[in-house]
Formats: structure tokens, C-alpha cells, sequence
């Protein structure tokens, strides 16, 4: 009978322990990555630790549920703390802003004067054409562009 009694009171407490450990998770779906993370590694090891604290009273069930439900709290707030902390220090996202002083020369350009600047920086893969042109190739350029539109 009591060990029948016994095994009883470690499901109730088991069956405790999942009920808090999941409502205390879905209170984390809009959360940060460390607070998910620390509300479950929290849970797990306030279960073990509460496992072996009630283990020397004889009540390794309660103690493990009460070991998970405070180690999941404790672990959500660190990790909301190291959200926090993330979202302060995260630069800050600029828009993408036209740049209506910077000038794609390589769509301008034939291939034969791409082959020349190329072989003059001795490179294969340009990307910003404008810092190996001259002024006065750029000046050739603009102004070859603003005559095929009619300017």
C-alpha cells in the first residue's frame, strides 16, 4: 500500500511538472532565443536538482516538479535579460536609401572599355567601376548617357 502510495504522489507530481513547464513555455511563443532556451534548460535542471534535494526527504517527485517550475523562471529571466541585451546592442537597421549621387558606370559602359580598366587594375571582377575611371573617362561616360536619353 505505500508503495503503491508512493508511486502515485511521483505521476501526480510528474504529471505536475509538465503542466507548469508547459504553460511556462507558452508563455514564451512571442519570446526572445534566450529566454525559450533558458525557460527549458532552467526547467530541466530544477528538475534534476529537485529530483535529488526531494529524493533525501523521499519526495523526489514534488521535488522535481518545484525544481522545474522555479529552474524554468529563473532560466526565462536570464535569457530575457540576454535578449534585452541583444536588442541594445543591435545596430540599428537603415532603410535602403536611393543614392542619387552614385553612379553605376558599368552599366554605361561597352565591353570594350570594361576590358581596359580591367586589364589597368589588373583585376577580372570589378565592382564599383567609378573607382578605377579616370574623371575624364567618367565625364565621357555621363555625357555619352545623357545624350542617348535627350538631355
Amino acid at each position: 500500500m505505500l508503495l503503491t502510495n508512493l508511486r502515485r504522489k511521483k505521476h501526480v507530481a510528474g504529471i505536475l511538472a509538465l503542466l507548469a513547464s508547459s504553460l511556462l513555455l507558452t508563455g514564451c511563443a512571442t519570446s526572445g532565443h534566450h529566454e525559450r532556451k533558458g525557460a527549458v534548460a532552467g526547467a530541466a535542471t530544477g528538475a534534476l536538482l529537485g529530483a535529488i534535494i526531494g529524493n533525501q526527504s523521499g519526495e523526489e517527485g514534488e521535488g522535481a516538479a518545484l525544481g522545474a517550475v522555479a529552474g524554468a523562471i529563473v532560466g526565462r529571466e536570464i535569457g530575457r535579460s540576454k535578449d534585452q541585451a541583444d536588442m541594445r546592442n543591435a545596430r540599428p537597421r537603415s532603410p535602403g536609401v536611393y543614392d542619387a549621387t552614385r553612379v553605376d558606370y558599368g552599366a554605361m559602359m561597352t565591353e570594350d572599355e570594361k576590358r581596359r580598366v580591367r586589364e589597368r587594375a589588373g583585376k577580372d571582377e570589378i565592382n564599383d567601376w567609378g573607382y578605377y575611371l579616370t574623371s575624364d573617362e567618367k565625364r565621357r561616360i555621363l555625357d555619352r548617357s545623357e545624350q542617348a536619353i535627350g538631355l
